[in-house]
């Protein structure tokens, strides 16, 4: 879903270029191979205006198949880690090595592993932990996977 946005971008355009009397005539390229690029061309029907061509990305920057992302944010009420089993709430030291190193890089943004990586919050491990307590904070493990 990473590439949505890029889509509904093109949209917009296409949409604010036709309401401004910006576009005159609109062609779409169906990519046969969905590992392909769609490319939209809205070209302007006064020649002194210029082209305006926007191209979404779909496949080629698509996550694999199997791809798993880790994200972490803070519990908003701190006192819900209450709420999971206490095989899944787990205090940060107390983390193996590689799930310590995931956890500090997913604060700083979601992290990626291709299907060939191993994943230490792996999205079936039933024994991940999915709330975790670093300096002081409670915070949320989400694993998502493509």
């Amino acid at each position: 879903m990473p590439s949505n946005w890029r889509l509904i971008l093109v949209v917009t355009l296409v949409l604010l270029a036709r309401c401004a009397g910006l576009g005159g005539s609109e062609t779409v390229s169906e990519p046969s191979d969905p590992m392909t690029t769609k490319t939209t061309v809205v070209e302007a029907t006064d020649p002194t205006e210029t082209t305006v061509e926007t191209t979404a990305m779909t496949a080629d920057d698509s996550p694999m198949y199997g791809t798993e992302f880790v994200s972490v944010s803070k519990l908003e009420n701190q006192s819900r880690y209450f709420e999971w089993p206490e095989n899944q709430s787990v205090h940060f030291e107390n983390l193996s090595e590689s799930r310590q190193q995931v956890f500090v890089d997913a604060l700083d943004g979601q992290v990626e592993f291709g299907q060939d990586e191993e994943n230490p919050f792996g999205f079936n491990d039933e024994n991940r932990p999915e709330v975790l307590k670093y300096e002081g904070t409670w915070y949320f493990v989400r694993v998502a996977i493509v």
